[in-house]
């Protein structure tokens, strides 16, 4: 192995392309103090050239802007190494020494240096609470600094042309702004400003003029050749009155006209001080739609998003100067913690802040497909102050127990409860249970618990589909349905009808073949086929405003098509992706015994046991086993029936021979239905001498 080397060689580790030996040929070599590389700057002490760009209104608010965006943020101290008890103690007593000098007020100061491209603050140390800490950060203005060609710092004064060398960890130097490290000072806004303000300052200076001289026209005198001079002086003096009084005296035979000014061409003063002002704004803030009127929703976002950047760029590249190898952190640490101490870090939060309701949609839909946040992650992003709400029952896990007769219920976006399936809509009432006569005694708007269901009108696709997907105990056709709501809260239902009667909501619903569907299991039996709906989740929500009750998070569209999933994977199922086309909807009082309803109606036998089949399944018990054959075994139980046609087919030469071989029996039939009797025979004394055992 390798050994690695201990030491770096020395023409590695020193800087070779430096400035501070006369080297740099894009800069005359003049020992002393560096100078600015901006050609307005050379010679300038004060650089008061860049301060009357400052006054600009267009400037100043947009600069303003720029700087607020960023100290309006919060900010945080972290420790540089969160597993040495050191450096965590250390990130709290920093925190709380910047929380008492002030940091928003000195980070607003030291943005400056994106304006001027150089800032410099004085750190005034003090002895506070056990520490040598900040007393204080002053940020001086930076034309009073400057590098000599060595690379230190230095105090101009007026006893010493070269400056005044400053204590070392006294002074913080921030620049921002050009393309290499060879500028000392930064390159600031101000250098790119400087012609859009000088050519906005003459054009508005231009403009006054313009505008005077159509508010007060200019005044001719008009004199006659060999007039005296005096009288050319009392004519001058009488125009010169005309700017202040309303009436002049004039000698006779003198005339006075009034010139007006004229304007042609395309010149538009207005639209130059506009324009120079959209130049100043993609200067200082990169975009134009933040302080100006933009033209859609879409780009003033893009712009919003363009402006995020800058702001997230100017913290950044300040809490790098604050917290680096010769920053101010790092003095801190090593004079109360050492050298040995990872010093703090100081950060701001200039994230695109989060749309919590689209995040809370994105939830709720992960929540359907088997995924929620813990809290830590909940606190995280929607922050504190909540709590969980006792009246949200939580959602029923798959396969725990039996579950209340919502479990069946998928949320909103995605959380899955239960409702009832239905059952009770196609049930006839008699006149004997009292139950018309006392919906009847309701008023029209009395509230009542309310059940809505749409059927769905082609039912036997989806059976024919769970049949080859190898399920069992499929719902009849006829109660397949999915439900709108099932509101156990009276509610007035005069009040859910939506856009009834505008071929809305009583109309047909049709969904196209695709999109999102889900075969899912709720409780310990029901299993659903879920898909999504704009129309339904809208008329859900209409309900839920104008009253109705929900006993989940939230709600998606799905059908109940058995209760018995039995051995099938659902993992593996092929969702049905073909056409689902409901019926009006439906309105129904909640019926309490929904679940014996439904069993009485399904299309197949369940697998855990008999049950009453309705207008389905034939008495006949050979016809009984058939089915029960096909239904688990699939239609390679006829295959005794339909194998020896197919034989017959094949060997037919002709339209003749074909009849009389399909008029001939295939096979030997009577053994064939001799076996059959003798099984549904004994299915029906085995079914029947289990009734008498349970008895």
């Amino acid at each position: 192995m390798v050994k690695p080397p201990t030491s770096v060689p020395a023409a590695l580790s020193a800087e070779f392309a430096s400035t501070r030996d006369g080297r740099d040929i894009t800069r005359g070599f003049v020992a002393g103090l560096q100078q600015p590389r901006d050609p307005r700057l050379w010679g300038a002490i004060d650089w008061g050239v860049y301060e009357q760009i400052e006054k600009d209104d267009q400037v100043f608010s947009t600069f303003q802007q720029r700087r607020g965006a960023v100290v309006s943020r919060n900010w945080n101290v972290v420790p540089g190494d969160e597993t040495d008890p050191r450096s965590v103690e250390a990130a709290t007593r920093f925190g709380e020494t910047l929380q008492r000098i002030g940091w928003d007020r000195v980070t607003d100061k030291m943005l400056w240096a994106v304006m001027r491209g150089f800032a410099v603050a004085e750190i005034i140390w003090g002895a506070h609470d056990g520490l040598i800490d900040f007393a204080a950060i002053k940020v001086r203005h930076a034309r009073r600094f400057r590098y000599l060609d060595t690379g230190e710092l230095r105090l101009l004064t007026r006893a010493a042309t070269q400056g005044e060398a400053v204590p070392p960890r006294k002074f913080w130097p921030l620049a921002m702004g050009g393309s290499d490290d060879d500028e000392y000072y930064g390159r600031g806004l101000a250098e790119w400003l400087y012609w859009p303000v000088t050519f906005k300052r003459n054009g508005l200076r231009f403009w006054n003029t313009f505008l005077d001289k159509f508010g007060s026209p200019t005044a001719v005198g008009k004199y006659r050749v060999g007039t005296p001079r005096a009288d050319i002086e009392k004519l001058l003096g009488a125009l010169q009155a005309i700017a202040t009084d309303s009436g002049i005296v004039i000698p006779e035979g003198a005339a006075v006209e009034l010139l007006q000014a004229a304007k042609s061409g395309t010149a538009d003063y207005h639209t130059m001080a506009t324009y120079m002002d959209g130049a100043i704004a993609k200067i200082i803030l990169s975009q134009t739609m933040t302080t100006d009127n933009g033209s859609s929703l879409s780009q003033a976002q893009v712009h919003a998003g363009v402006k995020l950047e800058v702001v997230k760029a100017d913290a950044d590249l300040l809490s790098d100067s604050f917290n680096g190898d010769d920053g101010p952190a790092r003095w801190w640490t090593d004079i109360n913690y050492g050298p040995d101490v990872a010093a703090p870090r100081v950060t701001r939060d200039v994230e695109e802040e989060t749309d919590t309701k689209a995040q809370a949609d994105t939830d709720t839909a992960l929540k359907g497909l088997g995924w929620q946040r813990d809290e830590a992650s909940f606190r995280d992003t929607y922050g504190d102050g909540y709590e969980p709400s006792p009246e949200v029952k939580p959602l029923i896990p798959r396969g725990n127990g039996e579950g209340d007769r919502q479990s069946e219920e998928l949320g909103v976006e995605g959380s899955i409860g239960t409702a009832p399936a239905k059952g009770q809509g196609n049930q006839p009432r008699s006149p004997a249970s009292g139950k018309g006569q006392e919906n009847a005694s309701f008023a029209a708007d009395d509230p009542r618990p309310l059940y809505v269901y749409r059927k769905l009108l082609n039912a036997d696709a989806v059976v024919a589909w769970a049949r080859e997907q190898g399920f069992t105990g499929i719902i009849a056709a006829g109660e397949m349905h999915v439900t709108v709501t099932y509101s156990k809260k009276p509610v007035n239902w005069m009040k859910m009808g939506g856009m009834w009667g505008w071929n809305g909501d009583n109309a047909e619903h049709l969904l196209p073949p695709g999109g999102p569907r889900l075969v899912e299991q709720f409780g310990d039996s029901a299993v659903v086929l879920v898909f999504f709906s704009g129309h339904l989740q809208s008329r859900h929500r209409e309900m839920r405003d104008a009253g109705a009750g929900w006993d989940h998070d939230g709600y998606f569209p799905h059908i109940t098509f058995t209760y018995d999933a039995g051995s099938v994977d659902l993992a593996k199922v092929e969702p049905y992706r073909g056409e689902l086309r409901f019926g009006p909807e439906i309105f129904e009082p909640i019926e309490e015994d929904w679940r014996a309803q439904i069993q009485s109606s399904f299309a197949e036998p369940l697998a855990k046991g008999p049950v009453a089949i309705v207008d389905v399944i034939p008495d006949d018990p050979t016809d009984t086993l058939i089915d029960q054959l096909i239904a688990e075994a699939g239609y390679r139980a006829a295959a005794a029936l339909t194998t020896p046609m197919l034989a017959a087919i094949k060997t037919a030469n002709s339209a003749e021979e074909l009849h009389a071989l399909l008029d001939a029996a295939p096979g030997d039939e009577t053994l064939l239905a001799t076996s059959l009797e003798n099984a549904s025979f004994a299915l029906t004394l085995g079914s029947e001498s289990q009734v008498a055992t349970d008895g």
